[in-house]
């Protein structure tokens, strides 16, 4: 930050508003269900209080990939630009 750069809205976690640390695939969860990447302090602590849903929208995690495509194929209909792109 003492640089000026600013980073992305979608480098910050939901939850908990810290930044993601880079590199971010090793450092967060990507959640087909509600399209949000969720830092894995946040999803431990979630598992940690026996939260085994999705720990944004409490939706069940798919089992199979038949499940997150249906579930990205929802969100794709509802008009959502995270799941478009």
């Amino acid at each position: 930050y003492s640089q000026g750069h600013e980073r992305p809205e979608g480098d910050y976690c939901p939850i908990c508003t810290l930044p993601i640390p880079l590199p971010m695939d090793e450092h967060s969860y990507f959640n087909v269900c509600c399209m949000k990447m969720i830092c894995r302090g946040c999803n431990y602590a979630a598992q940690k209080r026996g939260l085994l849903d999705c720990p944004f929208c409490r939706a069940p995690i798919p089992g199979n990939d038949t499940d997150s495509l249906a579930m990205v194929r929802a969100r794709v209909a509802k008009k959502d630009p995270a799941a478009i792109h």
